[in-house]
């Protein structure tokens, strides 16, 4: 894997069960959380990224909640155990998601919960520790790229979510149906079942 997903799926373990025990879901959940969330900011994140306005305003949002110390500056590392797990403020959640998916953010936050059978407050959990962890990653492997930060954006976010829908295909269903492209926000529970394998790779 690249090395952005390696670490952002690669402390499984600990991450994994931070999610579980905070939401009081079973570990089982709380992956299939974990990667649909990944998955999904990825996805908002790279669409965003396409036009030099929204790489901008990515790029503007992440060095904002850096400097807030809202996530960490430095990408995360397999060699650490991958990602420590922080929590992020409500609304700074609010506002991220506003910023990546715009106004259509309040319905992929609910289309996430409906999919992977959380609550809101649930949810807003589940989003607060992975918010911090996806963007902490991308804001540090955009400073180390040789391309100049927001510029580097669309290729890193990319190729992190190609990479991640070929590791486990049946994922697409997953975040289509979050981001609700078909319209009735249903997903297979087989499609679903895939992404408790996704840190398969990964010694438990």
């Amino acid at each position: 894997m690249s090395g952005l997903l390696e670490a952002l799926l690669g402390g499984g373990t600990h991450t994994v069960e931070k999610v579980s025990k905070d939401t009081g879901i079973d570990a089982n959940r709380a992956e299939q959380a974990y990667g649909a969330a990944v998955g999904t900011i990825l996805r908002g994140l790279e669409a965003k990224s396409q036009t030099k306005e929204g790489a901008d305003s990515i790029w503007d949002m992440l060095r904002k909640q850096v400097e807030q110390g809202s996530i960490p500056p430095d990408a995360p590392t397999e060699s650490n155990d991958g990602i420590q797990v922080r929590d992020m403020d409500p609304k700074a959640v609010n506002d991220i998601l506003s910023v990546i998916f715009g106004e259509k953010a309040p319905k992929v936050e609910g289309g996430f919960g409906k999919v992977i059978t959380l609550d809101s407050e649930a949810t807003k959990k589940v989003l607060g520790k992975v918010l911090p962890a996806v963007l902490g990653g991308i804001f540090g492997a955009a400073e180390k790229d040789a391309e100049e930060s927001p510029r580097a954006l669309p290729r890193i976010l990319g190729g992190a979510r190609t990479e991640m829908e070929e590791k486990q295909p049946k994922s697409r269903g997953i975040f289509d149906a979050i981001l609700d492209r078909d319209g009735d926000g249903d997903v297979d529970l087989s499609d679903l079942s895939q992404l408790a394998g996704i840190f398969a790779s990964k010694p438990r």
